[in-house]
């Protein structure tokens, strides 16, 4: 083999070296293109998460206020029925 032959043969398989690296590199750049995209996605279902969290927790709240108002309405109305019972005369 010449050293013209030797020569072309190096920058040949020079070339298709350059090319695969190449081509990692655009794999590469396409894998954190999606890695990025999935963080980002992850960070917008995790902020909805908790703000599910929070609403659902300021629901639970509500619940127990108006579990507590209900027990009230019903003490009022137990002892508004009491008295009238009482003024009518028809205790015990």
């Amino acid at each position: 083999m010449t050293t013209r032959a030797k020569m072309e043969t190096a920058v040949a398989r020079f070339e298709a070296a350059l090319e695969q690296v190449e081509q990692s590199f655009a794999r590469l750049a396409a894998v954190k293109s999606r890695e990025d995209a999935l963080l980002e996605e992850n960070a917008a279902l995790r902020a909805q998460a908790e703000n599910a969290t929070a609403q659902m927790e300021k629901l639970r709240e509500s619940a127990r206020e108006l579990a507590d108002l209900n027990r009230q309405a019903i003490l009022r109305m137990d002892k508004a029925m009491s008295r009238i019972k009482s003024v009518l005369g028809e205790e015990g």
